[in-house]
């Protein structure tokens, strides 16, 4: 996410660099990464646990559905576009919908789609779509004459086409955006209004809509609607898309990113279809047609074996933290010498799950967690509040796997946004759009899911053992942290400790 804040923050702390933990590079061998033995299965079996996650989580485990894991954006756009070719209802929703190369042709799928009498809803959070000048100088061109904003000629394409067009989280005048594009071309602001346009764009960064939704349903033979469900970490635009190949958009010069979604069909599509027309409803701020739940979202029939929990959060809604729970459930469950695995763009853990993984490494669980280097991130600043909570866990054990992604353009792999988890052996995987930090425990509308399921955890783990194995990272070791200056760990410290909330 480009808009965070500690960019605001960061004037009032007291020191600068960047953070070299860079020496020799060294691989992971089993002793720190390979997973325990298969005993824990019976562990995760525990009903106990099931009851658990049902009252923390607010959520239901469904069993009989089908998952199949989607490795950066070559893989997760093909099957995209493939289900949305011949689908009869597509409901997409997104942080950012990018008029882009990867943009346009997502927004000329769907409306071919609905063109062709699809019912093709989009949902995207406005603030998160707006990725630079020019937006705002096409937004501010078609606003109308009482100040309320128009819309971005793509999305203005797609409701031409026949596309029910739905921005979430708008900027609501002309003069917010016009003050908000100020802030982002970077144009310095009146001193004596300095402090009131801070809390405008705190108020703007501080709700985002961050889920992300490619849902599908094609009529059947006997009349029904089979319903795919595509979620995990990808917005709509070419650094995602491209993610996995070497092509660049030779607009905005961007390459692929690395990432993960997930393909479920089943009855839990019913939870995650469900949940989709309650955000439609709470941003059109009116109740949908009486009927239309019904015939778009039908009781999904078996497809398969595994067991999948659908969990969200949405702070405006009355509903915080519950992912972060999840986490904490998870990390406390697993047995004693097994691995925790972690892979997320932005790691800032919040007290509650940063205990829990402090608690398990005293405990003999391992850990191996994969999260962005400054140069490979684009928020710099989350990587020193990572860096102290790197620390922290290497100072309990020095011999934990922690690691910091490097860029691999060449593999169309420069960012880290895979946000995604497993625990233990035969113990669950997360995949979604939830980082481990503060906005997304206390912020952004997010979801992710919980799945059991044999298959699924060996294409997991193959994926995460690639990510270690490759020239993709750099290993953070207790000695390096603790040999840097007092005021880069100050600096660190203070990030996290005064930092945290905008993380």
């Amino acid at each position: 996410m480009s808009h965070r804040l500690l960019l605001l923050l960061s004037a009032v702390l007291l020191a600068t660099g960047c953070v070299a933990v860079r020496e020799a590079r060294v691989l992971p061998g089993p002793a720190d990464a390979a997973l325990g033995p298969a005993s824990d299965c019976e562990a995760w079996a525990d009903p106990g646990l099931a009851a658990t996650l049902d009252r923390r989580t607010h959520s239901t485990e469904r069993s009989g559905n089908y998952s199949e894991l989607l490795v950066n954006g070559d893989a997760a756009f093909t099957r995209r576009f493939e289900n949305a070719a011949t689908a009869d209802v597509i409901l997409v929703k997104t942080f950012i919908f990018a008029g882009d190369e990867l943009g346009r042709e997502a927004a000329r799928i769907l409306s071919e789609r609905a063109q062709a009498g699809a019912f093709v809803v989009v949902q995207y959070d406005l603030r998160g779509s707006i990725t630079g000048a020019d937006d705002v100088g096409a937004l501010l061109a078609d606003a109308s004459l009482n100040g309320l904003l128009g819309e971005l000629p793509l999305f203005k394409e797609m409701r031409d086409a026949g596309v029910v067009v739905v921005p979430t989280n708008t900027v609501l005048t002309a003069d917010e955006l016009e003050g908000y594009g100020a802030w982002l071309a970077g144009a310095e602001v009146d001193p004596d209004k300095a402090l009131e346009r801070l809390w405008k764009v705190l108020d703007l960064v501080d709700h985002l809509d961050h889920e992300k939704y490619w849902i599908t349903g094609t009529r059947t033979p006997q009349g029904g609607l089979a319903l795919q469900a595509i979620l995990g970490g990808m917005n709509i635009a070419s650094e995602y898309g491209y993610g996995g190949t070497i092509a660049v958009d030779e607009g905005t010069g961007r390459g692929g990113w690395r990432d993960t979604d997930v393909l479920l069909t089943g009855p839990v599509v019913n939870d995650i279809v469900d949940r989709y027309f309650d955000v439609l409803e709470y941003h059109l701020d009116h109740a949908l047609e009486d009927g239309l739940r019904e015939r778009l979202n039908p009781p999904q029939q078996v497809t398969g074996d595994a067991r999948v929990r659908f969990v969200w959060n949405q702070p405006r809604h009355g509903n915080r933290r519950s992912i972060e729970r999840l986490y904490q459930a998870l990390i406390s469950a697993t047995p004693q010498d097994q691995v925790i695995r972690l892979e997320a763009a932005y790691f800032a853990p919040g007290f509650r799950v940063g205990r829990r993984l402090r608690k398990a490494a005293r405990r003999d669980r391992r850990l191996a967690v994969i999260t962005n280097s400054k140069e490979s991130v684009d928020a710099p600043f989350i990587v020193d509040a990572s860096l102290f909570e790197y620390r922290r866990l290497l100072r309990i054990r020095p011999d934990l796997a922690l690691y910091l992604w490097r860029v691999n353009a060449a593999e169309g792999e420069a960012t880290l946004h895979s946000k995604v988890a497993s625990f233990g052996t035969c113990g669950p995987v997360i995949i979604g759009s939830a980082n481990l930090d503060a906005q997304s425990s206390e912020h952004n509308s997010e979801s992710v899911v919980m799945i059991t399921d044999p298959g699924l955890r060996v294409a997991f783990d193959a994926m995460f053992d690639d990510d270690l194995s490759r020239d993709s990272v750099d290993r953070v070791y207790r000695a390096e942290l603790e040999r840097q200056g007092f005021w880069q760990r100050l600096k660190q410290r203070g990030v996290y400790r005064l930092g945290w909330y905008w993380l």
